[in-house]
């Protein structure tokens, strides 16, 4: 006679075959529900439009749905740490760029997560870059020139950012050091502030992202003097690069980048990166990506990880140099 502890026995084998062979059959069916996309800044926001486009259009390429979420806070830091204690199951991924990715570590004491130990990186999308914007009837016509009035003119000349930390910041700091710290900083609560204010006169220049200053370049309200990236941008370009007027080591951008929560299988690692690079590599989409100032830089997962080992430690210099914290 069979004994119940044999029965047992076979019992818990089979549980276990099934489980191994099902487990595959389960993994192969993902994505078997929406996604998440967490966009660590509001509604509205330069990046939100960059979400959207790619989570709807990675979902077509998925069979499903990619729902952006938004949540701002702390710059970043509320949603990137809300993204990396989420399950690892592959329903959640986050959009985020180099503030939350490498600035956020050396601005604040805690952001609540590590890029580098609490996400799988799925990859990058792309790089915007800083850019000198001055108003249209500022004597300066180019980057030299506007630096030799900012040092012919010391303590006279002011420039606006989003706050202490941001890109603007970093990037008018950079140029502030140049010039032997002769400008005033002027942080603003909002871009169309400071963007206000350039075009009337009452502030110097601004260090925005590309995207916010192409229309106003384009209708004559401000002049862009230079962009601070190793090339021109697309959207402007008769606009010539800090390194063409002779400061190579002026580069400030910022770059976006696809990750997950570490643990996430590496089939949906490679589904998420296939669907993404198939996003960017299509011609008409690759356009208004580009048309949104985003020089596009799609590669493998491991380049996200190289972008954070390399920008991680130069933006902590940036930040101690800039003097800034959000403490």
């Amino acid at each position: 006679m069979v004994s119940l502890r044999h029965w047992k026995r076979v019992h818990l084998a089979c549980w276990g075959v099934a489980a191994l062979l099902s487990s595959p059959t389960q993994a192969a069916e993902w994505p078997a529900r929406p996604i998440m996309m967490i966009l660590p800044a509001g509604a509205g926001g330069s990046s939100d439009p960059l979400a959207r486009l790619l989570a709807a259009e990675m979902g077509k390429r998925l069979d499903t749905s990619i729902v952006v979420q938004n949540r701002p806070g702390a710059g970043g830091n509320v949603g990137m740490a809300q993204a990396a204690r989420a399950p690892a199951d592959g329903y959640t991924i986050a959009i985020s760029w180099t503030g939350p990715l490498a600035t956020n570590l050396a601005l604040y004491k805690q952001v609540g997560y590590d890029p580098r130990t609490d996400f799988a990186p799925i990859g990058m999308v792309g790089c915007t870059p800083n850019v000198l914007a001055v108003g249209k009837a500022s004597p300066a016509g180019d980057l030299r020139t506007f630096i030799a009035f900012a040092q012919r003119t010391p303590n006279k000349l002011s420039y606006g950012t989003t706050g202490v930390g941001s890109s603007w910041h970093i990037a008018g700091e950079m140029v502030n050091r140049v010039a032997g710290n002769h400008m005033a900083h002027i942080p603003y609560q909002t871009p169309g502030a400071a963007l206000t204010d350039l075009e009337a006169g009452r502030l110097d220049a601004m260090f925005p992202v590309v995207p916010m200053t192409v229309a106003h370049a384009k209708s004559g309200d401000i002049k862009v003097l230079a962009v601070f990236s190793q090339s021109r941008a697309a959207v402007l370009p008769d606009v010539p690069t800090a390194a063409e007027q002779g400061f190579p080591d002026l580069v400030s951008d910022t770059c976006f980048a696809l990750l997950a929560p570490r643990g996430v299988p590496p089939m949906a690692i490679d589904k998420l990166n296939a669907a993404l690079g198939s996003v960017l590599r299509d011609e008409k989409l690759r356009a208004t990506v580009e048309e949104m100032g985003i020089q596009i830089k799609a590669g493998p997962p491991s380049e996200v990880t190289t972008y954070l080992n390399a920008e991680i430690p130069r933006q902590a210099q940036l930040v101690q140099a800039a003097g800034a914290t959000a403490q």
